[in-house]
């Protein structure tokens, strides 16, 4: 079974690969800056069906947006909370994705 910090680092590729992060730029040309909080990683949870064999993973994630105009308190970043599952094989290749659900 894979360790902890190693689900973890699976989990921050899978994020980066699925959302897009960093700067961007708006259609109007507003800046704006998206980032990511893990909220959750479950334990990985042993599975086998006819197709394949792996370890189960739910991970819960809130994607951050801030824009020039983000000030607290009165104009907080937008938040959009996820759950994603997600099944690897014993060397941690994603091997099978379900959809992205928005958790809200």
């Amino acid at each position: 079974m894979l360790s902890e910090s190693a689900l973890r680092e699976i989990v921050k590729a899978k994020i980066a690969q699925d959302e897009q992060l960093g700067q961007q730029v708006g259609g109007s040309g507003h800046l704006g800056f998206v980032s990511y909080e893990i909220k959750r990683i479950s334990k990985p949870k042993k599975i086998k069906t006819d197709e394949f064999e792996g370890w189960e993973i739910t991970y819960d994630y809130t994607t951050i947006v801030e824009t020039e105009f983000t000030m607290y308190p009165d104009n907080p970043p937008d938040k959009y909370k996820y759950r994603k599952r997600i099944i690897l094989n014993d060397n941690g290749i994603i091997i099978r994705e379900f959809e992205r659900k928005s958790t809200k």
